[in-house]
Order: structure tokens, then sequence, then C-alpha cells
């Protein structure tokens, strides 16, 4: 018994030394897994954030690069989720993004240009402009371009606080859905436009259907029929037929005057899958044109200038007669970005594409061209002078001979992206697409309406100290109407910012009394025979009085009872042509006195010679004639006690026999702002 209890426990033993050898591998091997799948983990979801980038599925690479920032935070994942919202245009996301980006050492200068660019489409004008001038002091090879969008985040300002009271803009609700919807043409009774909008039956994420950049279906284009020519809620949507929509891409058309031929836009997936690369697919656009036949279309035949291997052409629109094709692209012949072509319809065919010019194109990306019914050119653009992203402009002309394109401002524009415009036949109504703030989709299209002008100016401006170019607060500016008299006055604010409002066919003077800076500047605006609503903008650039106001020289003596200039005054007066030379905006009188001996008359005739030879002795030397005069005050006003009948010494009589150099006349420094804050026929003048 004692030898079977014995075995027993034996067994136990045994048993119990293998469950312990097991449990111990087990916690050996699960330290093995922690210590090394973590990193593999994160390793295989960035190589899987990466390839979706690389594809430009860039909406499926945020949620990863979302998560790994988070749980590993290095300036490689910053940097690429930054510039997935950068290329989605989700500029909230991208605003907060490239601010983190800035958190990390190392990071390319241009990214000080892209956070800024998010700042200026979320209307945060005073960061971009920050920004922009960052950037232009770390590559100071940019720095003309910079300097300009800096200068275009205070155009910005102005044009989005000063919309146009006449224009009427508002959100087609019954048109939109939580997509994109955008680029409205008109066709039968209603109008084609484009959209990603889930339509029939929802697609699942990922899906061969699903456009990986945005993470939505492909656009397609859409017929709008309704029973009238307003939008009234009773559209019926109709996807266009598969001659036009195909798998990826359809884009943004253009018709015929009988709306038998359409031309639009096709993107599809080209360089891989004919060529055998799948590491080379790349979305290309193309322009297409379908024919309508006994009212069938169609299929889809090529413009005979596509090159989707090597460049992208999209956004055609026809002139009114047909005869020429305008339409976007980054063919060879750019200035930069995507640029603005022509064709001409020969009756043979197209001829070779031509560029629109440098006063259309630029650097950046012209798009979305559009012919009105009088032939005037409308386009978007990022190069000119905007107020966010893209904003849409027009110009009067034809080919490649065009005038100087017009911000169409506020409200028709805001700080996001505004393209896609549309003109009924009465030139006053239209459409527009817009991704701005309070739409249903990311992309929307708006109505608007030009109603009768009422004209409306203003005056606004700023105070700035000329020595260091800071703001002036709390100095009054005042605003006299020059017929009536009435005066109005405003403070300068903390950025020296003041503002009046104006009225019709009026004169006025801005005037900037300043205590302690040069007076009376003030400059000359009319409203009169004004024809378009106007913002005159000025800057005041005032000087300390302190520095300038009053010059003192330093013990000029005239021997009694002459008036020629000693040597001794000579270094002296040399200063004052030194003053009048760095101060070209002053004139400057001199004001000469003598001692109390002598006849009254007789001291004021000497002293009026006193005057006239330290002005000739500066007009020797170079000094302006029509900047100086002279003055005599003869003995009315002296320094000192020494008047008749007090007994003085000779050195006490001299101290009064001086000449002082006095400001007398300011020319107003009034600089103005640059050309593209102000509207046509700007009338300011000095005076």
């Amino acid at each position: 018994m004692e030898a079977k209890e014995k075995l027993k426990y034996f067994h136990q033993d045994i048993f119990r030394a293998m469950k312990i050898k097991k449990l111990l591998l087990l916690v050996f091997c699960s330290g093995i897994i922690l210590y090394f799948f973590p990193t593999r983990l994160f390793s295989d979801d960035l190589g899987k954030a990466n390839k979706y980038y690389e594809k430009y599925d860039y909406q499926y690479a945020i949620e990863i690069y979302e998560r790994l920032l988070n749980e590993n935070p290095k300036l490689e994942i910053a940097q690429k989720l930054a510039n997935c919202y950068r290329f989605v245009n989700n500029t909230v996301a991208a605003e907060k993004a490239y601010a983190t980006v800035l958190t990390f050492p190392g990071f390319e200068p241009i990214n000080y240009l892209y956070y800024a660019d998010a700042l200026k489409q979320n209307a945060k004008f005073e960061q971009a402009k920050r920004n922009y001038l960052i950037y232009a002091e770390r590559l100071p090879e940019k720095s003309d371009e910079a300097v300009k969008l800096a200068n275009s985040c205070d155009a910005a300002r102005l044009w989005l606080e000063n919309p146009d009271r006449n224009i009427l803009v508002t959100n087609e609700a019954d048109f939109n859905s939580e997509n994109s919807d955008f680029s409205p043409v008109a066709y039968k009774n209603g109008f084609l436009f484009v959209s990603d909008r889930q339509f029939l039956k929802p697609i699942k994420a990922n899906s061969k259907k699903v456009y990986g950049w945005t993470g939505n279906p492909y656009l397609k284009l859409y017929q709008a029929q309704n029973t009238n020519d307003t939008l009234d809620g009773s559209l019926k949507l109709f996807l266009m037929p598969e001659q036009i929509n195909d798998q990826y891409h359809s884009g943004s058309a253009t018709l015929t005057k009988d709306e038998n031929t359409i031309y639009f836009t096709k993107a599809g997936l080209v360089g891989g899958i004919e060529y055998g690369n799948t590491k080379d697919l790349v979305m290309k656009k193309a322009i297409y044109f379908s024919v309508k036949v006994n009212g069938v279309w169609s299929p889809a035949i090529p413009f005979p200038y596509n090159s989707p291997l090597n460049h992208s052409l999209q956004h055609p629109a026809l002139s009114p007669d047909g005869k020429i094709l305008y339409f976007s692209s980054d063919m060879p012949g750019t200035l930069g970005g995507m640029d603005i072509f022509y064709s001409e319809n020969t009756g043979s065919g197209w001829s070779k594409p031509v560029n629109c010019g440098p006063t259309i194109n630029t650097k950046q990306d012209e798009v979305f061209p559009y012919i009105r019914k009088d032939g005037k050119l409308y386009f978007s653009s990022r190069g000119h002078i905007t107020i966010g992203g893209l904003d849409i402009f027009s110009s009067t002309g034809a080919k490649n001979t065009w005038t100087d394109p017009d911000n169409l401002k506020a409200p028709m524009n805001s700080s996001k992206d505004d393209f896609g415009v549309f003109y009924y036949q009465d030139n006053l109504t239209g459409f527009i697409s817009s991704n701005r703030a309070g739409g249903k989709g990311s992309d929307d299209i708006y109505r608007f309406s030009e109603g009768p002008k009422e004209l409306f100016f203003a005056v606004q401006g700023t105070v700035v100290e000329k020595q260091t170019g800071n703001p002036l607060e709390g100095l009054n500016i005042f605003l006299v109407n020059k017929k009536t008299g009435e005066q109005k006055s405003a403070i300068s604010a903390a950025d020296g910012s003041f503002k009046f409002d104006l009225s019709k066919e009026a004169d006025y003077i801005v005037r900037g009394d300043l205590d302690k800076y040069f007076s009376k500047q003030q400059g000359e605006i009319s409203t009169k025979g004004a024809t378009e609503s106007t913002v005159y903008n000025v800057k005041f650039e005032v000087e300390k009085g302190e520095e300038a106001f009053l010059v003192k020289l330093n013990n000029i003596y005239y021997d009694f009872d002459k008036f020629n200039i000693r040597k001794d005054a000579e270094p002296e007066l040399l200063k004052v042509l030194d003053f009048m030379n760095s101060t070209p905006n002053v004139n400057v009188e001199m004001r000469s006195h003598t001692d109390a001996r002598g006849k009254a008359i007789y001291n004021m005739k000497l002293s009026e010679n006193r005057a006239q030879s330290a002005k000739k002795y500066l007009l020797d030397k170079g000094g302006d004639q029509k900047r100086l005069t002279a003055k005599g005050f003869g003995e009315s006003q002296l320094l000192n006690k020494c008047a008749d009948g007090v007994k003085c010494t000779d050195e006490e009589h001299q101290f009064n026999r001086r000449t002082e150099f006095k400001v007398v006349k300011v020319d107003p420094v009034i600089s103005y702002v640059p050309n593209f804050f102000i509207y046509p026929n700007f009338p300011f003048k000095q005076s």
C-alpha cells in the first residue's frame, strides 16, 4: 500500500511538473508575441496606409493614419495625414493636421504654405498672412509668391466683409445631396449636372464602384427634369445613359445649341491595366463627345488631342456659336498647373489647342471655363487674387486675347472653392457651385440673382506709424462732407482700422487730426458719377512730432544788425537740409527773429532779411524752392526777458537773434493699399 501511494504521488508530481512546464512555455511564448506583435502590426498598418496613399485612395488612408498618429506620433505619418486632408479638400481637418506637422522637428518649409492655404480657406486671414510670410523667410526664392499670397489675405478679408448687396445667393437644397453636386448646364426643360451621390441602391465602401480618393461613388452626369425653368422641388433625376456614364468618372459637360452634341469629361484608370504595371494605375481625365441620332446618344468619341497617359483634358465649354471649344489641361504649353486652352472647329476637325495666354492663366490652376451667351468668359482660378480656394473670375475677349480678369468677389465667391458657373439668358441669374459653409453636401449648387443695383460706398482704412509700420490705436479720424460741412469721426481700432459709410454723389475729405503726430493729413474722396459700389481704401502713415515736426538749431547767431549766414551756422543749416531730404513730404518755413534793440519796424525788416538769407543758403545747397518759405517776426517772439527797457548783456540779446525751422505744411503721407483692394475708377486723390 505504501508503494502504491508513493507511486501515486510520483505520478502527481510528474503531472504537476508538466503543467508548470507548459504554463512557463505559454508565458514565454506570450511574452514573445506581446514583445514583437505590436511593432509588426503597426508596420503592417503603416504599409497598408502608404499603399492607399500611393494609389490616391486618400479616404481609406486617412482612417489608418489617424489611428497610427495617436498610437505612435511620427513626422511621416503626420505629413501624409495632412496631405490626405488637403487632397480631399477638407480644409478644417487640413488646418489641424498641418499645425501638427509644424510641431515635429525636421519638417519641410512647404508646410507653412499648405498651413496658410488651409487657414485662408477657413477665413483665418491674419493667421494665414503670418504663415505666408514665415514661408517667405524660410524659402527666400519663393518670397515674391509668398508675399503676394500674404497681401491677398487683406483683399480676401475686405471682399468677404463687404459682399455685393445686389446679389442674392441661395442654396438649391432640392437640387443637392449629402455628396458632391456641381456644374449645372441647361438641357431640355431642366439641367445636366455632375454628382457622386448614392443613386438607386447604396454602394458599400471599398467597392469597385467607390472612388478611394473621396470614399464616394464615381462622378456621374445626371439629368434633372422639371416642368418649368425653376427648381421647385419636383425634380426627377435620371442617370445619363451608359454611352456617357461608364465605370469611372463622367464630369462636367457642354452642349451645342441644338443640344444634339454633348462634350464632357471622362476619367478612368490608365497605365497599369493596359500595360501590365499595376503600380502605375492613375486616374486621368479626357474629353469625349457624343452625338444624338434618332434620340439615342452615340458611343463616346474621344477628342483628338487626348493623351491620358501624359496629361489630362477636362471641363469643356463651347462658345455660343459652337466654333470654339475651351477646356482645362496640363498639357505641354501650360504656364503651370492646369491652364485654359482653346481649339477651333475648322469644319474638317478641331485645330491644335492653343493656350489662352498669361492674362488668363497663371502658375496655379485655372479650371471650369464657361462662355456666357454674350461671349464673356468665366473661369475659376487659384493663381489670381482669391478670397480662399478657387474663385470665379470673368474676362471679355476671345481665344488668347482677354481683358484682365475680374474677381466676382462675395457673395459669388467665398473662402472655399467656387466654380461651375452657369447663366440664364438674362445674364442676371444662374447657378454657381461651391463647398462653402452651410451647404448640404461637400459641393453644392447655389442659385444667384442680381437685383437692381443699389449702390453703396464706404471708406475703409488704417493708421500706422511710418517709422515702424505698427498700427496706431485710439487716434481720431474725421470725414467731412465738403458741401454740407457735416463731420463724422471715428477712432482707430487696435489694428489701426477705421471705417465710414459714404453717400452717393458727394465729395468728402478724410482727415486725421493727430495731436502727437503730423496734423491735418487728409485726402479727398468723391462718389460723384460712380456707377459701381465702391470701398475706398486708404492708409495714413504718420510720423512722430517729436522727431520731425520742429527742428531746433544749436545757437544760430547773427551779428548785430546783420543778416548774413555765419560760418558757425552752416553745419546746423545742413542738418535742416538733411531732414528735408529724408522727409520728402514736408514743407518748411524759416522763422527769423531779432533782439529788442532798435525800432520794431526796422527789426521786422531785418528779421525778414535773415529768413530770406537762410532760405537762399538752403536753395544754393540743393533745397526745393516749392517746399521752402521764409518769414520774419522781428522782436515779437523773444525767448528771454530782454525786452525794451530791460538791461541785458550782449550774449543775452544774441540769444534772441535766431532762425527756427518749422514744418508748416505736411503733404499727406497717405499710401494706397495694393490695386486688388480697389474697385474700378478709384477716385481717391491727395490734396
